[in-house]
């Protein structure tokens, strides 16, 4: 049936990319509102809402680097104000002496959950203008979607493995 709608509607893939782009852009325009009524970057807030999610709310550097899609440079950049602010500290890993643990302080978890609070509330209610059903209609569809597109499975047309996207969400930095 999709390979038949393709054929009819060629164009379908790319106004399916840029409404789900477009949709993504709205939803992340509110975190980053909620970022900035905190007083921090968007990428400040994305850092501590890894944290936030993290198992015992810390990551190691490398963590918050890949999660993030930062850079190694950027990351340590990002840690040291945060820092600096109170937000996070360094902790040795005990069970590697040769790296370290970035947690987040009473006062980061404090500010990274009324950053998260406050992005969900602008979410849901940028979702409440939608017709009803239709979130959770698309919910299902997306997560249907990407069940089947960002499994690593191989592709009919190219014989190879899919590239794998970072996932979002679930202690990701895009998630909040």
């Amino acid at each position: 049936m999709v390979g038949s709608t393709l054929l009819e509607c060629p164009d379908m893939p790319d106004r399916l990319a840029r409404h789900v782009i477009r949709l993504a852009q709205l939803l992340d325009a509110v975190t980053a509102d909620a970022a900035e009524d905190a007083g921090l970057t968007r990428i400040d807030a994305d850092v501590l809402l890894a944290l936030y999610a993290a198992p015992g709310r810390r990551l190691s550097p490398t963590g918050l680097t890949v999660g993030c899609g930062l850079s190694s440079g950027g990351t340590s950049n990002i840690v040291h104000r945060l820092a600096a602010a109170g937000y996070v500290n360094r902790e040795a890993n005990l069970c590697d002496g040769r790296s370290s643990w970035v947690c987040l302080t009473e006062e980061g978890a404090r500010t990274a959950g009324l950053v998260a609070q406050s992005a969900a509330s602008a979410r849901a209610r940028l979702l409440r203008r939608l017709p009803e059903g239709c979130a959770e209609s698309l919910t299902q569809l997306v997560e249907l979607a990407l069940d089947r597109l960002d499994d690593n499975a191989v592709p009919p047309s190219t014989g190879r493995p899919a590239r794998r996207a970072r996932p979002l969400g679930k202690g990701t930095c895009s998630g909040g």
